[in-house]
């Protein structure tokens, strides 16, 4: 009762108690903990959570909460990446759970963020200092500002595929397809397979109207995509213009998995099901549409 009013600190000294009693209580070493996190005693907080961790059934629903808590408490403590391996693994189980979605990206931000903050303070004429430039410039809107940093961070380390991606995807925001391919494909020939540089790769031939070239590196993008369907979807249009409804039904399928909400997933689905002659799948799917609105 105390918890569930936020009086943690008489909360604290009745969990205290219970464990006192049967120390194999494991939810109440994880409201124990709990406690403790929300009252700022991160220490303690991470030794009550870890007990619980130990003491917990494996299959038990609420590993959820003892990975979110173990999480925020390691992070809390500035142990980031055991935190957010915490953080990871319960995002494995349940990829939509917001709480851990929000405190896994603002951490990711955060530590990027003061890892290249730390980088461009004390290396600032470098390629790595270049680039950490060119990211501030696009974070602020100056596009061309941006460009301009990494065409001087790509001079100075020609190899280093970071600054060609972000000129081709700002050449891409710019409109100029051509010349983004053209930096993309060199980030390829350094970063062959890489995921992102594919992805985008992909889109600059796309809008070059060049479908044949842009579905190998869109398949390439598309089988990394696990939590995103933007790589999916692309492949599937590309399968849809060079009229291959098979290949676009898998790739739309796909899509529609990762994003069961997505109204680009569903649209393309819908699309290659009837392009492929499965209208019975189609209106199956424009059902689920349908259910998936009234709820």
């Amino acid at each position: 009762m105390r918890h569930l009013q936020n009086k943690f600190d008489g909360a604290i000294a009745a969990f205290r108690e219970a464990v006192r009693l049967n120390s194999s209580l494991w939810t109440s070493h994880l409201f124990l903990g709990i406690g403790l996190y929300r009252t700022n005693q991160f220490p303690g907080a991470l030794a009550s959570i870890g007990e619980a961790d130990r003491l917990a059934p494996k299959a038990n629903a609420g590993r959820d909460d003892i990975d979110y808590w173990l999480g925020a408490a390691r992070i809390a403590l500035k142990q980031h990446l055991s935190g957010l391996q915490s953080l990871e693994r319960l995002l494995t189980r349940n990829p939509k759970h917001a709480e851990a979605l929000e405190l896994a990206t603002r951490t990711y931000a955060e530590l990027n963020g003061a890892l290249w903050s730390d980088v461009a303070e004390r290396h600032f004429e470098s390629p790595q200092g270049y680039e950490v430039h060119g990211n501030a410039l696009e974070g602020e809107g100056n596009r061309q500002g941006a460009l301009e940093a990494h065409r001087q961070s790509k001079a100075l380390a020609p190899n280093r595929p970071g600054p060609g991606l972000a000129i081709g995807r700002l050449l891409l925001l710019e409109g100029n397809a051509s010349e983004a391919w053209a930096a993309l494909r060199d980030v390829l020939r350094v970063a062959p397979g890489d995921a992102e540089a594919s992805y985008y790769a992909g889109l600059a031939l796309i809008q070059l109207g060049r479908y044949e070239e842009a579905a190998p590196p869109m398949e390439t993008a598309a089988r990394w995509a696990l939590r995103h369907p933007e790589a999916p979807i692309a492949l599937a249009q590309i399968y849809l213009a060079l009229d291959d409804s098979v290949k676009a039904v898998e790739a739309a399928g796909q899509a529609a998995a990762i994003a069961p909400d997505s109204q680009a997933a569903h649209d393309v689905l819908v699309a290659a099901l009837r392009r492929a002659g499965k209208s019975v799948e189609a209106r199956r799917e424009e059902e689920r549409w349908r259910t998936r609105e009234r709820r």
